[in-house]
């Protein structure tokens, strides 16, 4: 099951035989994990690139009061890591961590190098991600600046309502910027 995810989701993409797709999956692992489960920890050399198959996962940082704020989160068929930190091959800024039971593919930084000079055709793909990834972190910074707490949460609401129903309440007020008090306050309105 978790194979024929990533092997959908790159199908959706670009067009690859089924030896092709075998071959390219070969160069990823997969993985269960449980419910808060780190995959990559702050302060530890970024090597990994992680597909979501089943479960859901967030990135996030511990601010200077100790408090963790969440960037982004990746549902099934997100891509997700610390993308600066994977490409120079430093250390990570952020803590990627399973919000829920979930089954994760990955890819080392070497191996993702072999993978894309053997299949060239899989830069379009990861473009195509990138360019999904970017818009989306573009979105979220206009949720942030252009409307009021209350505004940014409904919007967010009815744009992503997967994520609502799914992340816990804690957690999105994190990724909102907003405490999870004040959250259940607009809610309750």
């Amino acid at each position: 099951m978790p194979d024929s995810v990533l092997k959908n989701h790159i199908k959706n993409y670009i067009p690859l035989s089924e030896e092709e797709l075998s071959e390219v999956l070969s160069f990823f692992d997969h993985q269960s994990y449980k419910k808060k489960e780190t995959l990559l920890f702050t302060d530890k050399r970024c090597d990994k690139l992680f597909f979501v198959a089943k479960g859901c996962l967030q990135l996030y940082f511990i601010d200077d009061l100790g408090y963790k704020k969440t960037t982004q989160f990746a549902l099934e068929n997100w891509w997700l890591t610390d993308f600066l930190a994977f490409q120079n091959k430093k250390k990570s800024n952020f803590t990627i961590e399973t919000v829920e039971n979930s089954v994760v593919f990955s890819i080392s930084s070497s191996k993702y190098n072999k993978l894309l000079n053997q299949f060239p055709l899989l830069e379009k793909y990861f473009r195509n991600i990138y360019e999904t990834a970017y818009g989306a972190a573009l979105m979220r910074l206009k949720y942030i600046n252009s409307y009021s707490k209350e505004e940014m949460y409904f919007r967010f609401k009815e744009d992503f309502p997967e994520f609502v129903k799914r992340v816990p309440q804690y957690l999105l007020a994190s990724f909102l910027g907003l405490t999870p008090e004040y959250l259940s306050e607009i809610k309750r309105k």
